[in-house]
């Protein structure tokens, strides 16, 4: 894609990925930009062109190039009929991969890429390479582009939103546990796995994918890639890490003992293993290796301990968007547990959520909150006997999940298996409120 000062530009969304965009663009010059936004009170620059309301996406056939941020649609019509009018349909991160001098090192999967990307950005630096990380966590990737030289390593944590319109892939490729998310965003689950397909399509056979063998989802994509392929496995021996005895594996050698590891629960052992194959491939020293992941304690909102008050602990994993995670967090414990779930219905199905944390021993209670509170309560009683507690608001499932363990002292987790935006502005506030709650007990 070429642009020069006098390319007529659009840039859809006025948010972080928005912003920066416009930012570089003014940088190199191009100031015929058009920021268009849902939001009619956006801030925009002074003197900038805007299209502001609900009719932000029409007339896009008038410009000749378009930045599409991650949360506006690539499949809407009016998006399409610019495409099809001859309109160039870009993005923040597809530019950036066509300019970008040096290796990247993607990560997708439906939870556990921001984890793994950091794991791997932190043993990077650690080793003393000139790595940056960015994508769908911290910066958005176009800001440091012109940091970049052809020894530089980027990692980059992408989402479902980002790829679907990219025509390259990365040079190192980690794809984690795919199953559904986004169904609010995405027409359907064919669509979203769909969408991560570019990950891996664009390789070429000097490149390298990573998968994990224990879900169904790498035989899909593994058929897409002409890249060397390793696996990683909780559960059996592979071409690339696995979990044995306690242990991690690469082939015969040990890299670190899983009571070493300072992520808690299964699902983040297999965040670790992907981060050791990459590491591994950068020739990172195996010691360098170790300690980074011995040391690294994770994220925030991911199963991070907040507080501990008469033999109870509260976990915030705020981060937890979607069943799976919700499950993976309650499977973390063997302590007595309550969890808090609940949220904004994004289309998914919750019925294995109520089948899984239902067998679970440990579990003594649910507080439910929001908009799905009454569909999974529904979904619970028809698999258990379990306690269920209806709150109105997080800081009460709070106070009720603590009532309930002060005897017994254990966990309180909130892990909410849905999105926020029924009551909170993003997962981030949620876990904020979450922290608040908890420090305001006595």
């Amino acid at each position: 894609m070429k642009i020069n000062s006098h390319s007529k530009i659009a840039i859809l969304g006025f948010g972080v990925e928005g912003i920066a965009t416009y930012d570089y663009l003014i940088s190199k010059n191009i100031t015929d930009i058009t920021i268009c936004d849902l939001n009619e009170k956006a801030e925009i620059p002074v003197g900038a062109k805007s299209i502001l309301g609900q009719n932000y996406l029409d007339s896009l056939e008038s410009f000749e190039i378009i930045f599409r941020s991650p949360g506006i649609k690539f499949f809407d019509q009016k998006i399409q009929q610019a495409k099809n009018a001859g309109v160039e349909i870009t993005s923040a991160t597809k530019f950036f991969f066509e300019n970008c001098p040096c290796k990247i090192i993607g990560v997708s999967g439906t939870k556990g890429k921001g984890t793994t990307s950091t794991l791997i950005y932190e043993i990077l630096k650690n080793a003393g390479r000139d790595v940056y990380l960015g994508g769908n966590i911290g910066d958005p990737a176009i800001i440091f582009l012109d940091k970049l030289t052809p020894d530089s390593l980027v990692v980059l944590e992408l989402s479902s939103f980002q790829l679907q319109d990219l025509e390259m892939s990365p040079q190192i490729s980690v794809l984690l546990n795919t199953t559904q998310d986004h169904l609010d965003y995405h027409q359907d689950r064919e669509e979203y796995l769909e969408a991560k397909s570019s990950l891996v399509r664009f390789q070429t056979k000097d490149d390298l994918a990573i998968f994990n063998s224990d879900y169904e989802y790498n035989e899909r994509y593994a058929k897409l890639t002409p890249a060397e392929i390793k696996f990683v496995s909780s559960q059996t021996k592979t071409n690339g890490a696995y979990q044995q005895a306690g242990k991690i594996y690469v082939g015969n050698a040990e890299i670190v003992s899983i009571s070493e590891i300072g992520l808690l629960g299964k699902h983040n052992w297999e965040n670790v293993m992907p981060a050791i194959l990459v590491a591994q491939r950068l020739g990172v020293d195996q010691q360098i290796i170790h300690s980074s992941i011995t040391n690294f304690k994770g994220l925030p909102h991911r199963l991070e301990l907040i507080r501990e008050i008469d033999q109870v602990k509260f976990y915030n994993d705020s981060f937890s968007t979607n069943p799976e995670t919700s499950i993976a967090g309650v499977k973390s414990f063997s302590v007595p547990l309550v969890l808090i779930a609940g949220g904004y219905d994004k289309g998914l199905d919750y019925t294995l959520w109520a089948q899984e944390i239902s067998q679970s021993q440990n579990l003594k209670a649910v507080c439910l909150i929001g908009n799905l509170a009454d569909k999974m309560n529904e979904l619970l009683k028809n698999n258990s006997t379990l306690k269920i507690i209806k709150c109105s608001t997080l800081g009460e499932a709070v106070e009720k999940g603590y009532q309930e363990l002060s005897d017994t002292g254990g966990v309180i987790l909130l892990s909410p298996a849905a999105a926020s935006f029924d009551m909170f502005k993003n997962y981030k506030d949620r876990g904020y409120k979450f922290i608040e709650a908890v420090s305001d007990l006595k």
